[in-house]
């Protein structure tokens, strides 16, 4: 199944509307963009996963939205898979970001909505809403990290890198999946 992404012309548009938008939840768009965090991994983000002093994003654990009593309540739970715990090296501009992002936070959870944690499903409804905004045509959640694993080989990342930065169990699961985009740089170094 070929993956959804954006392109790169999108995703400038994505990155401008979501730095200059006051809702600073919108920043996850941009940190999913630069890291290729799930979305429930994005959410249960904490500041205690950020090393600021090494420039690492430790993924640890994951979130996902749930009932309990009839009442919609959000679980942290362990991470997708064994390999989906995982370190990410921050390029030193999301750095800085999240940096300026930590002083203003009310809330232990990197996305918040004030002093609250915020749902998946609401979370990704946002996504869709400013996605229409922008006049952009509809791609999931996950398209975001498609685009940063579709960027990160269009870059030259070698795929073993970006498989664990991925949280993948091999660089096959990688290879299988963004084959496309090996393509066309293939061609382009032709």
């Amino acid at each position: 199944k070929e993956v959804s992404c954006f392109s790169l012309a999108e995703q400038k548009k994505i990155e401008q509307a979501a730095l200059s938008n006051k809702k600073r939840k919108l920043i996850g768009i941009v940190i999913c963009l630069y890291s290729g965090l799930r979305i429930g991994e994005l959410l249960a983000l904490t500041w205690n996963d950020i090393d600021f002093d090494k420039n690492i994003l430790s993924v640890t654990k994951t979130c996902h939205d749930g009932n309990e009593n009839g009442k919609h309540i959000r679980i942290i739970d362990t991470p997708k898979t064994e390999n989906s715990r995982r370190q990410i090296p921050l390029p030193k501009t999301l750095v800085k970001m999240l940096k300026e992002m930590k002083k203003k936070s009310k809330c232990e959870f990197v996305i918040a909505d004030g002093e609250r944690p915020v749902f998946i499903r609401s979370y990704q409804r946002m996504f869709e809403l400013f996605l229409k905004k922008l006049k952009l045509s509809h791609k999931g959640f996950h398209s975001l990290r498609h685009t940063f694993a579709t960027r990160a080989l269009e870059c030259g990342m070698d795929v073993k890198s970006l498989s664990e930065i991925l949280g993948h169990k091999n660089a096959m699961i990688t290879l299988n999946r963004y084959a496309h985009s090996l393509w066309e740089h293939k061609a382009e170094m032709m």
